[in-house]
């Protein structure tokens, strides 16, 4: 059977505030309860990042992910960089969110800049909501992400993959969009661009039969590592990474996905992974072909349950050494995915889509208490389309000349 899942409207108001030109979405704040004066996040200091217009799948969908051994690993200093980069960037949007005129976001290029990456705000044009939008601007390939500020749910949406497992790209973002999350991931290089193996521990029959430094969930001196960590330091976070299997839609037995929630148990009732394989198995047909990795008996395919996952075991166990060690401490805030196409793509006539994931995940983990998502959990009314502010001269950077 599948969800009755709906998505509720707030009915936009018509207010007056310090910053705005025309209508606002009273975001934050239930009806009657509007402050005329008080700006809004997305009409005061945000408005200091360049703007861009563009459909966010669409996006996502249009990032490169090149293969030519291009990638360069986070060096010392880079990888301080970007983490000076990333705290401005999470402090703004809590000070933008706090109060409208504040946020340092004209700080926030300029560290950006000299973390060698690009922030943009893009306004999505198939909702009319504001994201955070960034990208690298060297040649070394680390990540891309979108951050809702204005998020209703802690849920951070990774794609590792993308450009090798297909449609995961697209998955995440419609899951990022659905869900109202915080946070979309997506790997830039191909998985098996770089030459160097990784000094990580764990073997795979793909890239040559061995896990590249390219590889961002088996490699930590990345940008995906660093966001996953930023957003992991909040304890109620919760991840989904994405993954694609080639699968069995009709052998015995059918093999349509995989779940694992980043441990080395090969055994465990009280796992977040039985609890979405549960929900998950609603949505689909009968003979469904959903596996847990930490439920009785052996999965189909045990190599793919993600016990070698640095995301899920810096997840589990924060303060031990993702690269080299697995864990058998469950937090419940992972789930690691391994999916057929049939459950990444939009096509519903085979029984199985990627609605019914995100179904499954609404179930499993359905606090949706940020931004006041307990009077509206979607993504919320369209946002007005204001102008930029420009940033000092002084507020520049310059790239790394360094991965």
């Amino acid at each position: 059977m599948k969800s009755t899942f709906r998505r509720s409207v707030l009915i936009a108001l018509t207010i007056t505030c310090a910053g705005c030109s025309s209508t606002a979405p009273p975001d934050g704040r239930p009806p009657g309860q509007v402050t005329p004066t008080r700006t809004f996040w997305h009409a005061g200091a945000f408005r200091h990042l360049p703007a861009m217009s563009d459909d966010i799948e669409s996006l996502v969908m249009a990032f490169e992910h090149p293969n030519a051994d291009g990638y360069g690993k986070l060096s010392a200093s880079r990888t301080a960089a970007v983490t000076t980069f990333l705290n401005g960037l999470f402090r703004a949007i809590d000070d933008s969110l706090a109060d409208g005129d504040t946020g340092d976001w004209c700080g926030v290029i300029a560290d950006a800049s000299a973390a060698g990456y690009a922030v943009q705000r893009v306004r999505d044009t198939g909702t009319g909501r504001w994201f955070v939008y960034g990208y690298d601007t060297t040649a070394h390939g680390q990540s891309y992400f979108l951050l809702n500020p204005f998020a209703k749910r802690n849920l951070v949406i990774e794609v590792p993959h993308a450009g090798f497992e297909t449609e995961t790209d697209r998955q995440g973002v419609r899951l990022f969009k659905a869900l109202a999350a915080r946070a979309l991931i997506v790997n830039k290089e191909h998985r098996c661009s770089d030459q160097h193996e990784t000094t990580c521990d764990g073997r795979t029959t793909q890239c040559g039969g061995f896990f590249r430094e390219s590889d961002v969930a088996h490699h930590p001196a990345n940008t995906f590592m660093l966001l996953h960590e930023q957003l992991a330091g909040d304890r109620r976070s919760r991840f989904v990474q994405l993954h694609g299997m080639d699968g069995r839609m009709t052998a015995s037995p059918r093999n349509v996905v995989q779940v694992g929630d980043g441990t080395v148990l090969g055994t465990n009732p009280s796992s977040v992974s039985l609890t979405f394989a549960s929900r998950l198995r609603r949505y689909v047909p009968a003979n469904h072909g959903v596996h847990a990795c930490q439920a009785p008996g052996t999965p189909p395919s045990p190599v793919l349950c993600g016990e070698t996952n640095l995301q899920g075991r810096q997840t589990n166990a924060p303060t031990g050494d993702a690269c080299t060690t697995g864990t058998s401490i469950m937090s419940g805030r992972f789930l690691h995915l391994e999916q057929h196409l049939s459950l990444r793509d939009g096509d519903d006539s085979d029984g199985f889509s990627w609605g019914d994931v995100r179904d499954a995940l609404h179930d499993t983990w359905p606090a949706c208490d940020m931004n006041n998502g307990a009077s509206d959990c979607t993504l919320g009314p369209a946002q007005t389309r204001f102008d930029g502010l420009a940033c000092p001269a002084s507020s520049t950077g310059t790239p790394p000349t360094t991965p």
